[in-house]
């Protein structure tokens, strides 16, 4: 099992960008000491939190990270020109020595859409699109493509990727179609774990291990990634007494969206299903149950909005300590 963290550089926009920025790198630069595998990044744009764009975040996280995976956890792909993002992700992986993961999904707000004039009916196709457009371009050699959104004549691009056929890519999807999309485009399936549905996750995973074999993949050899939110404490009142307020701030915040309204609405569904707050034996025993299902990487938001850098390290510290050789 593999345990990943999300970046989470997401803060209210009268508070000071930098300072959170600065404590935001030291916490994953313990991470990295704490031999955690990997970091994520976050994109939004006109987002009602200050959210810096991922592409610039990798790129700062690179010298700080040890050998940990870096990627885009997700990467609003429908909303960037493939071409961009062949490149950008090219550089990326020559920069980080290959350990870059380009993580997409094809996005929910509306208002990001229509900051970008695109149609949001769209988004499923220009996902197809790019990602078949991107591995072509990785290959470094002439493409040319004629789509439905995008085209190219006889294009190549001016960074190759160091990995052979450049960096895997991890399809977020969160629902049936997606995830059989998620099978036949992606090299994962980065699945969320914060459906209150506890059937969710389970019955998903057949859908993706069968979309696998039509795809003629072998699902014996996929990588399984599972999203979470997590925080660890000696005991399990004290994780939630530490976490849950900062957690509820945070989710209300998104709630804020139309789309993610529900969940305001089963915030308390959301805790006792979703939410892994607590001790390092209650985690051990819920981690369990997700690697029975077959992820064998998990990756957590460590803290929430308002919540101090000193607790997200502890529970960090805590979790490597006392959770990771029962997995390792």
């Amino acid at each position: 099992m593999k345990f990943g963290i999300m970046a989470s550089h997401q803060y209210p926009h009268e508070e000071d960008l930098r300072a959170h920025l600065s404590d935001l790198f030291g916490t994953v630069e313990l991470a990295a000491e704490l031999g955690y595998d990997s970091v994520w990044t976050i994109n939004h744009f006109q987002s009602n939190l200050a959210t810096p764009q991922p592409i610039s975040m990798i790129a700062s996280l690179i010298p700080r990270t040890g050998d940990m995976t870096i990627g885009t956890g997700i990467l609003l792909l429908p909303l960037f020109h493939p071409a961009h993002v062949a490149e950008e992700f090219a550089t990326l992986d020559q920069l980080s020595g290959g350990r870059v993961v380009l993580g997409v999904g094809a996005g929910y707000r509306e208002n990001e859409f229509a900051a970008f004039g695109i149609d949001p009916a769209t988004r499923f196709g220009r996902l197809d699109e790019s990602l078949r457009l991107i591995r072509e371009l990785w290959t470094g050699e002439p493409v040319t493509f004629s789509g439905k959104h995008f085209s190219l004549e006889d294009a190549s691009i001016g960074v190759r990727p160091l990995t052979p056929g450049g960096p895997p890519v991890w399809v977020g999807a969160g629902g049936t179609k997606a995830v059989r999309r998620a099978a036949r485009l992606g090299d994962a399936w980065y699945a969320p774990g914060n459906s209150p549905n506890p059937s969710f996750l389970p019955d998903h995973v057949a859908v993706y291990d069968a979309a696998l074999l039509e795809a003629g993949k072998d699902p014996a050899t996929v990588e399984r990634p599972v999203g979470v939110e997590l925080y660890c404490a000696p005991t399990t009142e004290q994780a939630v007494a530490e976490a849950l307020p900062h957690a509820r701030r945070e989710y209300s915040t998104y709630a804020e969206y139309p789309a993610l309204r529900w969940q305001r609405d089963r915030f308390d569904e959301l805790v006792v299903n979703t939410l892994l707050l607590g001790s390092p034996e209650d985690l051990v025993r819920r981690i369990g149950e997700l690697r029975e299902v077959g992820f064998n990487h998990l990756i957590f938001r460590p803290g929430w909005l308002g919540m101090p850098p000193e607790k997200v390290r502890a529970s960090l510290r805590l979790f490597a300590e006392e959770v990771f050789p029962a997995f390792r």
